[in-house]
């Protein structure tokens, strides 16, 4: 705890913007989740600018090598290091605060060196040579090494970063929210907002490290084996069966499809917990918490089989009435959605808003998520995946999730940020944040969808080739917009003002 506040409070300028209220007694709670969030926002900043480098080696003609570079670096910095780590910070707070226990000792400091240090070895091999898509797919990176792309070292350096950070997604994260949840003792001086598992925001909670936890461990398996076997210590032959292309892909999507899923299920119990605390009559409570609870367990059990939509091509391997029942549980997760819908606009009809710049962001945000799932929907047809899997349609899905789920835990952040940081942020800038992202990651996202329409591969340097390029300048327009919101996001953090308030006074509750 010491530690992690001694780190946040020595690195300049962004230790003043996520600089840990030592004042208050709640240190214990908001060391470990400052730090994260703050190296986070250190990595948002980095996939960021390898964002905008991407349509500008098109319109440079820069060696196509540097955009696939571009590519690989840019996916595994913002979806990990940044948004993942930018959930457990904020989420780890948001559990301590309402169970009354601390985010000590020496998990939450594995989980950050694990994070950190697997995304940086990630980096490295990516910076070395290795560009593998978000679709992992073994023998592939092999093969690379195989045509000349790219040596073994790199693979073996990739693959031990990727290990780390599976760890800290399947294994660290969720020991660490169940150990909050069922074990420890309540610290009555850290309880900011007592809830339990009967609350959808808690509910939902302990359902996404679930499904993280189960779903994860055949790729953490197989993963493991392979690993093993780069660096020698058993022979590659006596894990064959755990190279198959099908077994992989299989442990791989039932893995990356449900963290997707587990990564909604959470950000949707972050809006079940936070937004009755903005609501304008005071009540403090959802328009009906069995409708919540039955969107998350509609979501849950949809979701967790809808990963076969994915083995659309797969026929003989697997049978393709599976493929069909992924396509059904997709447009089934949309009954959860549409309950989720109708649970969020009745509460707000029924007990009115305060407009503050987090509750927007996080509406702006779900209307994101909302508008991706229908992308969803007609990705997950098999149809229709012989026409746009394979395009920028399928990287538009891809990175509209990302997006949304971002600015909706942004919107939690706000709410968290004055008991972390003893610290108030501005709202006119809040809402110039919020309208800024919100245009730009609308606009990018169906620059993406148009672009996939109009047949442009996903992970394809030559933009021009087909006239494609107007979608890439979209592109690169709307990502300077999200870029501007965040810059005013950042200036916002670094100007915000003390306040000078009891614990329980600054923060409705970090629920």
């Amino acid at each position: 705890m010491v530690t992690a506040t001694n780190i946040v409070q020595r690195i300049p300028l962004l230790g003043k913007m996520f600089s840990v209220d030592t004042s208050t007694g709640l240190e214990e709670i908001n060391a470990w989740p400052s730090l994260m969030v703050l190296t986070s926002f250190v990595w948002l900043a980095v996939a960021g600018l390898l964002g905008v480098a991407l349509p500008l080696t098109q319109l440079l003609g820069l060696d196509s090598a540097l955009y696939y570079t571009a590519l690989t670096a840019h996916g595994a910095a913002l979806a990990f290091p940044f948004l993942f780590q930018l959930m457990i910070g904020v989420s780890l707070h948001r559990t301590a605060g309402c169970l009354g226990r601390p985010v000590t000792g020496w998990l939450p400091a594995l989980i950050y060196i694990f994070m950190n240090v697997g995304s940086v070895l990630l980096t490295l091999a990516i910076l070395g040579g290795l560009k593998i898509s978000y679709a992992l797919m073994y023998p592939l990176p092999i093969v690379g090494v195989q045509t000349g792309q790219w040596s073994m070292d790199v693979v073996i350096l990739g693959f031990t970063g990727i290990a780390l950070v599976i760890t800290t997604v399947i294994v660290l994260y969720p020991v660490q929210v169940l150990w909050m949840l069922f074990f420890g003792r309540e610290r009555e001086d850290l309880v900011l907002e007592r809830r339990t598992l009967r609350d959808p925001g808690m509910l939902g909670m302990a359902m996404a490290v679930l499904v993280l936890l189960v779903a994860g461990i055949p790729i953490l398996i197989i993963a493991g084996l392979i690993l093993l076997g780069l660096y020698g210590v058993i022979p590659l032959t006596a894990i064959a069966w755990a190279t198959e292309p099908v077994v992989f892909q299989f442990a791989f999507f039932i893995f990356a499809h449900n963290l997707m899923e587990a990564m909604a299920i959470m950000i949707v119990a972050a809006v079940y917990a936070t937004l009755p605390l903005y609501l304008a009559d005071g009540t403090r409570k959802l328009f009906s918490d069995r409708l919540a609870k039955l969107a998350l367990w509609i979501l849950l059990v949809a979701s967790l089989t809808s990963f076969f939509h994915h083995f659309f091509t797969m026929f003989p391997a697997m049978p393709s009435a599976l493929a069909y029942h992924g396509n059904i549980m997709s447009w089934a997760t949309g009954i959860g959605g549409a309950l989720t819908i109708f649970t969020i606009l009745a509460t707000i009809w029924k007990h009115g808003l305060k407009p503050e710049p987090g509750t927007m962001a996080l509406l702006m945000g779900f209307a994101l998520y909302i508008l991706d799932g229908v992308s969803a929907v007609v990705t997950s047809n098999v149809a229709w995946s012989f026409q746009i899997h394979g395009t920028m349609w399928q990287a538009g899905h891809t990175m509209g999730v990302l997006v949304a789920i971002t600015l909706m835990w942004m919107g939690v952040f706000y709410h968290h940020y004055p008991v972390i940081t003893g610290r108030r942020l501005n709202r006119v800038k809040g809402n110039w944040f919020v309208v800024l992202y919100s245009i730009g990651a609308a606009g990018a996202f169906y620059s993406f969808l148009a672009a996939g329409v109009a047949g442009m591969p996903r992970r394809f340097a030559a933009w021009d080739q087909e006239g494609w390029m107007v979608y890439g300048n979209l592109v690169l327009i709307f990502g300077l917009l999200i870029a501007a919101g965040l810059v005013v996001f950042a200036w916002d953090l670094l100007n915000s003002r003390e306040i000078e308030t009891s614990p329980g006074e600054q923060t409705v509750a970090a629920e």
